[in-house]
């Protein structure tokens, strides 16, 4: 994480306050989410370059702590991520670059052992009343993560094989105390 007062001039950047992770998929009978959420760890990312691997947003997700609205589908949920070989669902944000409002990121996904790097994910930025919220939908097929569809409450109702990943990142709206800058730019006086 970098402090406020080692930024180099002139850099853009966000503070990352919390996350939201929504995994979804669809069935024959409704759509299943399972939610991870944490407002524990902040982050500063500087904007508009490859972040160097010791300053990027590692988010280590424990498979065991989504909430998928019951433990039936709890339990489905980590054996077909396979839990007990891989515990943790892993994003890093390799880079984030503003568009206007709104952002465009590489991420590397690591789900069930697979990694993936995904380019040019696209982060909208939805206003909330203290934070700002960058959402994001990714969208990926069982098969690519190398997983079979599991079989919900016993086979009952079929899975259909797209995955959908959302991400929400809370972004800090205050700006940090002592600056008398734009919140989102640092410029040394």
């Amino acid at each position: 994480m970098l402090s406020a007062m080692v930024l180099p001039k002139n850099e853009e950047f966000v503070v990352i306050k919390g996350n939201r992770i929504t995994v979804a998929a669809g069935t024959s009978l409704g759509n299943i989410n399972c939610a991870y959420t944490s407002s524990s760890r902040k982050d500063t990312l500087l904007l508009n370059r490859l972040i160097p691997q010791r300053e990027r947003l590692i988010l280590a997700l424990p498979v065991k702590d989504f909430d998928c609205g019951n433990l039936l589908l709890d339990k489905d949920f980590a054996n077909t991520l396979n839990v007990k070989e891989h515990p943790y669902i892993r994003i890093e944000l390799v880079r984030l670059d503003k568009q206007n409002k709104d952002y465009k990121g590489t991420l590397q996904l690591e789900v069930a052992g697979k990694t993936m790097v995904l380019d040019n994910v696209q982060f909208q930025t939805c206003a909330g009343k203290n934070i700002d919220l960058l959402k994001s939908n990714i969208c990926l097929n069982f098969s690519e993560i190398g997983l079979a569809t599991p079989k919900k409450l016993g086979g009952l109702f079929k899975v259909e094989d797209e995955l959908r990943i959302n991400v929400e990142l809370q972004v800090n709206k205050q700006q940090p105390k002592g600056f008398t800058e734009p919140f989102a730019t640092y410029k040394s006086h």
